[in-house]
């Protein structure tokens, strides 16, 4: 597991998805434990980036599965 610095932005793709846009400039779509993130939250992420990047539907970057969030 690794963590991720970054702004959460909201998408409306694939019907509403979280990203990360990290403080190094990548973008990761958040997948997994992501009730109660807010759009312009500046978080640190615990996570992994799934195999392969694991894209989705809405093609819009590597998947980051999330198993926890703090607000900084």
């Amino acid at each position: 597991m690794s963590a991720f610095r970054g702004r959460v932005e909201k998408r409306d793709l694939e019907g509403g998805i979280f990203q990360l846009v990290a403080d190094d400039g990548k973008r990761y779509t958040l997948v997994g434990s992501t009730s109660g993130l807010q759009a312009g939250a500046e978080v640190e992420i615990d996570g992994e980036v799934e195999a392969g990047g694991g894209f989705g539907l809405g093609m819009a970057g590597p998947q980051l599965r999330v198993k926890k969030v703090r607000k900084v």
